[in-house]
């Protein structure tokens, strides 16, 4: 698969896909520098019935501060491919307010390095697409 980034990127700077959840769609930052997908409590709330707890996590903030938060599954579909993802679950629609006000976009969540090594996706910021590897060779 190679999904184009250029539409994220040209409204909000940042490398956004959107996903389907039970035919709603969900947008979601594509984050090299988080090493855990998270999502904001608000949709785990709304997506209860099929998100499954695994347990919790303690994640470090940006400042240093640890926070523990619940962990949980929440199947999705991209591009035709289905994922089920574990994500931190965590206020984030007030830290995500400016890009919903300066682009109309909604962000949900985001997808860190535990998604993108598990489902082998790599970001080309030459070419501006995510590629999946069907096979990986050392």
């Amino acid at each position: 698969m190679n999904y184009s980034i250029i539409y994220g990127l040209n409204k909000t700077k940042l490398p956004i896909i959107p996903v389907e959840v039970e035919g709603k769609h969900l947008c979601f930052i594509i984050d090299t520098g988080s090493t855990c997908s998270l999502i904001d409590s608000n949709v785990i709330e709304y997506f209860k019935d099929i998100a499954t707890p695994v347990g919790d996590y303690n994640i470090s903030g940006i400042d240093g501060t640890k926070h523990k938060v619940d962990v949980v599954t929440l199947p999705f579909s991209f591009e035709g491919q289905s994922y089920n993802p574990n994500f931190c679950v965590k206020p984030l629609l007030e830290a995500f307010k400016d890009i919903e006000t300066e682009s109309g976009i909604q962000v949900h969540g985001l997808l860190g390095t535990d998604f993108l090594v598990k489902n082998k996706w790599i970001l080309d910021f030459d070419k501006l697409i995510i590629m999946t590897l069907k096979k990986c060779r050392i």
